[in-house]
């Protein structure tokens, strides 16, 4: 059997063995049409429309299983159910042995992330704590339970998939079948709100939080109490699940064979197309930071290469109503979010396959943007509503397609690719002076004076400075470049050209989504 239709039976048997077991608690709605919407759903059921997918907490707990560096972290009261469906989860594909839950406390005492993972040895007659490489590979979930009360150093290098002790670190990590390489162990963590609610629950560091995808987890049983299941989770779960997977695939291994096999991430790992990444570029510098703040970082760009702006932002109530929604955040984009929106778009695309039975994921302009618009409400203070900063999201998207549309850009191709695309082909017939001024068409095209709000502003500011820094970068490389132009794939040549040079200026850096 191959490895899609593996895959496919790994993920029909999990959730029919899980029916009964875990409830169905809605945590979003993702409405596809003209735009994007997200409804945060907390729990409560949604009469279910076309062109929308509902998004449960074990959808997200178990689609996160199939991709590294993605980790979830279940943020709600004691008693709504985070150890349960993550203890379900766990014990089904892992068995007792397999998986492992772990409350985390702090103090002298406390319990530490990397405990389970040493053994201790005499050496001389004194016991010494060292790295038990055994157990480095010995679970397949890990859940990580008051994952606010342990201590951060340990706690962040587990998650990270690392154990580390008095100067000894192992990876946490399953041998792949087949292959030389490795399947890190997922991690599901959960906490309590640190509101005054909940006092004796104490804030996750900025650093920590970083490391996660924070979800707030609902609570089913206001929505449907009567179905909630009431029985402990038992071992024959296990049993069950794998009985029934053998009998469908006549495949007899052992789940340490089939689970880092099917759930291996390099099979997802497919680019994005150049309209999707373009979108990721334009929409963070709005909904995350102060909106004129970016406006003028591109600005300034494009100042340098002798294009002043005809369009600007005023601080009006528009304005004023973007900063109050920035507000509810605790901080903005970091490093990590890139992958994360990358990972969680994939994970949609992923659930959306799922839902739709053809196991076949794949990443739209749609999973990016609620991805984007997810992310960014993660980061909300604790207490405050969901919603405004998806607002936000979407007034980003409207105005980049409009954007899309009034430049007639094809299908899956970005703005600033087209442009360079179009400059690469008139170069054919006019040489470097045409491909030159192609791109030059395109910045004029862009910086009209027609009015515009303040998300049309920030990307079209995004937009021209980054075709700036490409007329910049190839007239300071025209030899270079005119060569790989004239060459028979000019595209190739020039992308080979710009890896070449591009550690000449960090700004150089924003064609990479551009020539790949």
């Amino acid at each position: 059997m191959n490895h899609k239709e593996l895959r496919r039976h790994f993920i029909e048997t999990a959730y029919k063995t899980l029916e009964g077991v875990v409830s169905s608690t809605s945590y979003v709605e993702m409405r596809e049409g003209e735009q994007i919407e997200i409804n945060f759903l907390d729990g409560k059921g949604r009469l279910p429309t076309p062109h929308t997918t509902e998004i449960t907490v074990l959808d997200i707990n178990f689609a996160s299983l199939f991709f590294d560096d993605f980790q979830v972290l279940n943020e709600g009261v004691t008693g709504n159910g985070k150890s349960y469906v993550a203890d379900a989860l766990g014990t089904m594909i892992c068995g007792p042995d397999g998986y492992l839950n772990l409350t985390l406390s702090g103090g002298a005492m406390g319990t530490s992330a990397v405990e389970p993972f040493t053994k201790t040895i005499l050496e001389n007659r004194i016991p010494k704590i060292r790295i038990d490489l055994e157990k480095c590979a010995k679970y397949g979930i890990i859940f990580l339970d008051e994952i606010n009360a342990g201590d951060f150093k340990d706690t962040s290098r587990v998650v990270e998939g690392v154990a580390q002790i008095n100067g000894q670190r192992e990876y946490l990590r399953l041998p792949i079948p087949g292959t030389d390489k490795f399947k890190k162990i997922p991690i599901i963590a959960a906490m309590n709100p640190s509101d005054a609610l909940h006092s004796h629950a104490r804030e996750l560091s900025i650093a920590g939080e970083n490391r996660f995808l924070k979800f707030r987890f609902p609570n089913g049983a206001e929505e449907n109490p009567s179905s909630q299941p009431d029985s402990d989770i038992s071992d024959y779960l296990h049993e069950q699940f794998w009985q029934e997977f053998r009998e469908k695939t006549r495949d007899s291994r052992s789940w340490r064979d089939i689970y880092p096999l099917v759930t291996d991430p390099q099979q997802f790992l497919r680019e994005f197309d150049g309209v999707t990444k373009e979108f990721i570029d334009v929409v963070m510098g709005y909904v995350g930071k102060n909106p004129l703040e970016t406006f003028e970082r591109n600005v300034s760009l494009m100042k340098q290469g002798g294009v002043e702006p005809n369009f600007s932002i005023r601080k009006d109530n528009e304005f004023q109503t973007i900063v109050n929604a920035q507000n509810t955040l605790k901080h903005g984009f970091v490093r990590r979010d890139v992958k994360k929106i990358r990972n969680l778009s994939r994970l949609l695309g992923f659930i959306k396959s799922i839902k739709d039975k053809s196991y076949e994921p794949h990443v739209s302009l749609n999973d990016a943007t609620a991805s984007v618009g997810m992310i960014l409400e993660s980061k909300a203070v604790t207490g405050t509503n969901y919603g405004g900063l998806m607002t936000l999201v979407n007034d980003g998207r409207r105005s980049y397609e409009k954007s899309i549309v009034e430049m007639r850009i094809p299908k899956n191709y970005g703005v600033r690719q087209t442009i360079w695309q179009a400059a690469v082909n008139s170069s054919t017939k006019h040489g470097f002076k045409g491909y030159i001024s192609t791109i030059q068409k395109g910045i004029s095209l862009l910086n009209t004076q027609s009015p515009c709000n303040i998300s049309q502003a920030v990307e079209k500011s995004r937009l021209i400075a980054d075709l700036v820094v490409l007329k910049h970068f190839s007239e300071t490389h025209q030899e270079e470049v005119d060569s790989a132009l004239k060459s028979e794939d000019a595209f190739l040549e020039f992308t080979k050209v710009y890896d070449k040079n591009k550690n000449e200026g960090s700004v150089y850096e924003r064609l990479d989504s551009i020539v790949r």
